[in-house]
């Protein structure tokens, strides 16, 4: 007779995922994350609203401001942090049809590849995408521009 895992039962991993609040390009991308079916509980921080959570993320003192600003951040309960292109995969292994993602990253070579890429769109995403007002948090100040 074989044993099944219940998954129901199963403790689903959380991450604390630490994003920039006010750059365009990030409120977009969190957007899209929270659309995702992810097998783990994701909780979105936006920097600027840190302090409110502050104390229930493990791991978060021991990150400056001026490095959480740089790149996102994603960190487990176990206090264990994931920055830049090594955030964003930690994410999609979470995700239903994007685990395969992860093993491409593991091709050598690529995470020097990915984590390059990612510090290159990191530093010129204001200058492509944008700002917003950090009340603007969730979008809710965005309007369409006029021709």
């Amino acid at each position: 007779m074989s044993k099944r895992l219940d998954t129901s039962k199963r403790k689903r991993d959380k991450l604390y995922v630490i994003y920039d609040g006010t750059c365009n390009l990030c409120l977009t991308s969190v957007r899209r994350l929270k659309e995702l079916r992810s097998n783990a509980i994701l909780r979105f921080v936006s920097i600027q609203s840190l302090e409110d959570s502050y104390e229930e993320i493990p791991g978060i003192d021991s990150v400056s401001h001026e490095r959480l600003m740089s790149k996102i951040h994603v960190i487990e309960q176990n206090g264990h942090i994931y920055a830049g292109a090594d955030g964003i995969i930690r994410i999609l292994r979470t995700v239903r049809g994007f685990a395969w993602l992860a093993l491409f990253y593991r091709v050598p070579g690529m995470r020097g590849v990915a984590d390059v890429l990612y510090r290159f769109i990191a530093t010129k995403r204001y200058d492509w995408f944008g700002k917003t007002d950090e009340s603007c948090e969730n979008g809710a100040c965005n309007l369409p521009r006029r021709n």
